[in-house]
């Protein structure tokens, strides 16, 4: 794979699918999502990228140049969209911006990345996508193994530990 230093690779989807749609503001803060993300390598496995980052309301101010309410309103946009998924530390997917309002971090990630290089990860429930987001951490855990008729079923300690273990045997 050819990586060129000080440069973030961007999904062609943004520029051959998306692009025309996006707003000024929505594009700053996707750019931003993507460089925070997919823009940082993992410094001993140089294949690995973050999933998903904490980004703060502040940081997007700052980067983009925009203010808090453009920012809100972009982030809102995207995720109207599908271009964006924004959860909490538990990984929990928050749609709502009254589910976003006053929760302490605030995790972002681009489907454009997600749906190019983990599309494995996504599982229909009620004829909807639900992305099971990774940590930060660069350990990939699943929390849920298989659906039930109510949703996921929840995996024993034990279970997981076995699939993390089993995942760094594939990434070595």
């Amino acid at each position: 794979m050819l990586y060129h230093k000080n440069t973030t690779q961007t999904p062609n989807s943004l520029f051959d699918n998306h692009l025309k749609e996006l707003s000024y503001s929505e594009l700053k803060v996707l750019l931003v999502i993507i460089r925070q993300t997919i823009g940082f390598i993992h410094p001993k496995d140089r294949t690995r990228r973050k999933d998903r980052d904490w980004i703060s309301q502040r940081f997007f101010m700052l980067r983009t140049g925009l203010s808090g309410r453009s920012v809100s309103t972009a982030i809102a946009s995207l995720i109207a969209k599908g271009l964006i998924i924004v959860t909490n530390n538990n990984g929990r997917i928050l749609h709502q911006v009254k589910q976003r309002r006053g929760t302490f971090h605030l995790y972002y990630s681009s489907t454009l990345v997600l749906v190019n290089s983990l599309h494995s990860t996504y599982n229909v429930i009620d004829d909807k996508a639900v992305k099971q987001v990774h940590t930060t951490k660069l350990t990939h855990t699943k929390l849920y193994s298989e659906i039930s008729s109510q949703g996921f079923k929840k995996v024993s300690d034990k279970e997981r530990i076995n699939q993390i273990l089993q995942n760094q045997i594939k990434h070595t």
